[in-house]
């Protein structure tokens, strides 16, 4: 997937989905996973994705807000417009637009695969203050664990009662690939048949089971 801004965007789209949730949340008290489930609805965050440049900087957040709720059949009340970039809700918003350029992931996946809204939301206590660099090394862990808990050779694996040392060991091949083949840094489909058989024959199962 290609970036869906550009540099020159970047910045505008941060403050504007910060400046979306804090409005949203703080100003028309729309519960903050529900409206960000409304974003991702209205269609507007895969404009974002596409690069138009309507919604990465043609509207304010405010603006962008509203159309969200307009998009998704429920339209927000009018507020005033004060928004705290120190707020919890700025911030989470911020960050998923710093995520969504740094990690290259679009939001729907973000949020179906291990970071989700609630899940960034989190970390303002700890991650507010620091350098956004800290938020994008726990974005990629909490990408990682998931797509490795999800991962079918390690559901096999730990269904097995395996540690990924043992399963090496017994099949044969080494840790580093089966850290690999479990995080999808490397793809078991890529790998030789006779690798595949040996960690389908520790683990009592077929190759489709893995691939």
């Amino acid at each position: 997937m290609m970036n869906a801004y550009i540099d020159l965007y970047i910045d505008d789209v941060m403050s504007n989905l910060g400046s979306m949730l804090d409005y949203a949340v703080g100003s028309c008290k729309e519960p903050l996973e529900a409206f960000y489930d409304r974003f991702l609805a209205s269609g507007i965050d895969r404009e974002m994705d596409w690069g138009n440049p309507k919604y990465l900087c043609g509207m304010s957040g405010i603006e962008l807000a509203h159309a969200v709720a307009v998009q998704t059949g429920s339209p927000l009340p009018e507020k005033d417009s004060f928004i705290d970039i120190g707020s919890p809700e700025y911030w989470t918003g911020w960050t998923m637009a710093y995520l969504r350029w740094n990690l290259n992931v679009d939001f729907r996946t973000m949020q179906r695969r291990g970071l989700p809204i609630t899940e960034v939301y989190s970390r303002y206590s700890t991650l507010h203050e620091a350098d956004p660099t800290k938020a994008l090394a726990f974005a990629r862990q909490a990408l990682d664990d998931y797509a490795a808990e999800h991962n079918p050779l390690c559901l096999a694996r730990k269904n097995a009662g395996l540690t990924q040392r043992e399963l090496a060991y017994l099949s044969g091949t080494t840790l580093r690939l089966i850290r690999a083949y479990e995080q999808g840094q490397l793809s078991l489909s890529n790998a030789g048949i006779d690798t595949v058989l040996r960690i389908c024959y520790v683990l009592g199962c077929k190759p489709d089971d893995l691939l």
